[in-house]
């Protein structure tokens, strides 16, 4: 299993460049980010990939790919 967890500012930057939103009915990005962050077991492969590309991203996963079991 994996969770990528970027970063609360960089979803709060990506965020008005968005068509839709995952925010509304009083929910903000650090409210979610907050719940999120406390509430998921931390379980598997957590990483934060705010700061690399997509082919990035998938190498590290790979590279960790035994952090991932469960």
């Amino acid at each position: 299993m994996m969770r990528r967890c970027i970063t609360k500012a960089i979803v709060e930057r990506r965020e008005p460049e968005r068509e839709k939103t995952g925010y509304g009915n009083g929910w903000t990005v650090d409210g979610l980010d907050k719940l999120f962050r406390s509430t998921t077991p931390h379980r598997g492969l957590g990483m934060d990939s705010s700061g690399q590309t997509p082919t990035e991203t998938v190498g590290e996963i790979w590279e960790r790919l035994t952090e991932a079991v469960i």
